[in-house]
């Protein structure tokens, strides 16, 4: 019957994902083997390659984790109520002895930690009857023993693939395999104490994350995360992490780049959206963070600017993490900290950080909530652009820094179209037939005016940066529904732009046209690689009206994800770091 069952383990197996039926089947049909006799049968061969050290029998056809993998589809798709109650006995005795060896198993270790997850979680799910305490006690102590060996082993891959199977299968059916609260306590603890926290550790001291053969840094650190995450989803167990992301949430190297990978990002907003659910406390300590600290004799402004830049972002992060309104309440305290910094002529680094958190707001915040934002919001960005009309000299990096991330909140304003906004957009866009046609007189809408300013201006410039140059990366979008793609450009009024800068973009989907922001770059060295947006910006906004275009969200929340994952300091005056394509997966082209 061993060498049966390993011959037909080998053909399930290697047709993963898809199941195949045919070998249960053929298992089945052995007279007097029924599933929890087959099950038996099975577990006792494995059970005597992983504690015998010579050669088993079959071995050379089935390593033990393509076995232990058999096993656990088997009982996922074979065993029933009644026979999973003969197998508690079975189960019991292999607890325990599999948990007194666990070091020996190696690579097979993740697929026997999966296989008596998924015959624990048959045996419990049966009468109360069978839910002996002993079963729960035992599988804790499993669980804990894996993470030990795991967190101890060279093996990058089997310590990442036990984590998966922690994240996926363990956790979330922790509450009901192991009844005993204070022995769930002691699983979350014990895997926060033996990976999660010391790999949160090394972030911030800059070691490295993972074991000497983990396959990639990212790759382990998204594991953690996953776990991180799993944990996260129980509310009862939130004492146990609160804590640790915390910490790492108000480090400094939490937006670098190791940090703050894409594949990354979703999980840290997971995370940070349940911390601020499970402790509101925190929201408050967040605010108080962005106060101007009392000038001294030996201050020194430029860390105090990166300072209140780094707590803005964090905050940013906080909201953009968070529901539609769920941070309301601390709106009055948000808008008194913002309209603070900005009377206080800050630095160009924390107006950037103004501006960002802003578009945020805008997407996170109902629009009815924000109209005492306006006032101050007007003010701000008329004088912006008052003063690159008005400038004179040779250009500042830092400005214009600032007036990209000015025109990336206007540009969200033109695309979400707000009632508050449109009665004063007149100021900055021509909002008339003369976007489109042109009028015989000078336009006196700001960024009309800038447009021509900068055709006026020398040409030694580079190619408009604003562009959609696979500058932002794609895969921040989901999957989605993205067949009928319709692009729709906006002809340029002066040729000297050049043939190349329609920017409409219109994406149809579910029969909507939805609508798009033109700036997708994180960084310019001159306001010049931003003429394509000053220029088309009231043409196109004039041409959407009339497509009843509704903006693009997911879009839009992957831009401000892009911007929020990373603030460097010591970057200030060289570009952002352009992040491959090949890191992300998704229908969309920037």
């Amino acid at each position: 019957m061993s060498g049966l069952s390993d011959s037909v383990a080998v053909a399930a197996v290697s047709a993963e994902p898809q199941w195949n039926w045919r070998a249960p089947d053929l298992l089945e049909r052995v007279p007097g083997r029924a599933p929890a006799a087959i099950l038996t049968t099975l577990l006792n061969d494995l059970h005597l390659r992983t504690t015998q050290n010579g050669a088993v029998q079959g071995r050379e056809l089935i390593g033990d984790a393509e076995l232990a993998r058999f096993i656990e589809l088997f009982a996922q798709h074979r065993l029933t109520a009644r026979a999973s109650a003969i197998l508690v006995p079975h189960v019991l005795v292999m607890l325990r002895e599999y948990t007194a060896g666990l070091q020996h198993l190696g690579a097979a270790l993740p697929f026997i930690l999966r296989m008596f997850t998924e015959l624990c979680s048959r045996a419990m799910s049966i009468d109360t009857a069978s839910r002996t305490p002993e079963l729960g006690a035992l599988y804790a102590q499993l669980v804990d023993a894996c993470v030990g060996v795991a967190a101890r082993t060279p093996d990058g891959e089997t310590v990442d693939r036990v984590l998966t199977c922690v994240a996926d299968m363990v956790v979330p059916q922790l509450a009901h395999m192991v009844p005993d609260f204070e022995r769930q306590v002691g699983v979350a603890t014990h895997l926060m104490q033996q990976i999660i926290s010391p790999a949160l550790r090394a972030h911030m001291t800059g070691g490295y994350s993972g074991p000497a053969q983990a396959t990639t840094q990212t790759q382990h650190f998204a594991a953690v995360l996953q776990s991180l995450a799993a944990l996260a989803q129980q509310t009862s167990l939130a004492k146990v992490w609160r804590r640790d992301v915390w910490d790492f949430y108000g480090d400094a190297k939490f937006f670098s780049e190791q940090t703050m990978a894409p594949t990354l990002a979703m999980h840290w907003k997971q995370l940070v959206r349940q911390l601020l659910v499970t402790d509101k406390d925190r929201v408050a300590d967040l605010l108080s963070r962005i106060a101007a600290s009392a000038p001294g004799l030996f201050a020194n402004r430029v860390y105090e600017a990166q300072t209140r830049a780094l707590a803005l972002r964090r905050l940013s992060f906080a909201v953009w993490a968070g529901t539609t309104n769920q941070y309301l309440s601390h709106l009055p305290h948000v808008q008194e900290r913002l309209v603070d910094i900005l009377k206080n002529a800050p630095l160009p680094v924390v107006q950037c950080e103004v501006f960002l958190c802003l578009r945020v707001l805008l997407c996170r915040i109902s629009n009815h909530h924000m109209s005492n934002f306006w006032p101050m919001l007007l003010t701000e960005l008329i004088r912006l652009c008052l003063l690159q009309l008005a400038r004179e000299g040779p250009e500042d990096r830092e400005q214009a820094q600032l007036f990209l991330a000015a025109c990336k909140f206007l540009d969200l304003l033109f695309v979400l179209g707000t009632e508050d906004f449109l009665i004063h957009q007149w100021v900055f866009i021509t909002d008339t037939i003369d976007a489109l046609y042109g009028s015989p007189s000078a336009s006196h809408a700001l960024l009309d005016r800038l447009s021509t300013r900068l055709l006026s201006m020398p040409s030694t410039r580079r190619k408009s940066a604003v562009v959609r140059d696979n500058s932002y990366p794609p895969a921040l979008l989901t999957r989605g529904e993205d067949s009928n793609l319709v692009f729709s450009s906006v002809a340029a009024i002066d040729p000297a732009l050049g043939v190349d800068l329609g920017t409409t973009e219109l994406q149809m989907l579910g029969g909507r046209p939805l609508k798009r922001p033109i700036i997708s770059v994180r960084s310019v060295a001159s306001i010049k690689e931003l003429d394509e947006f000053v220029h088309n910006a009231s043409a196109q906004t004039f041409q959407e009206a009339f497509t009843m275009a509704e903006p693009d969200m997911e879009y839009i929340d992957a831009l401000l994800m892009s911007d929020l994952m990373f603030l460097d300091f010591t970057a200030a005056n060289s570009q952002s770091p352009v992040l491959s394509p090949a890191g992300f997966v998704s229908d969309f082209e920037l």
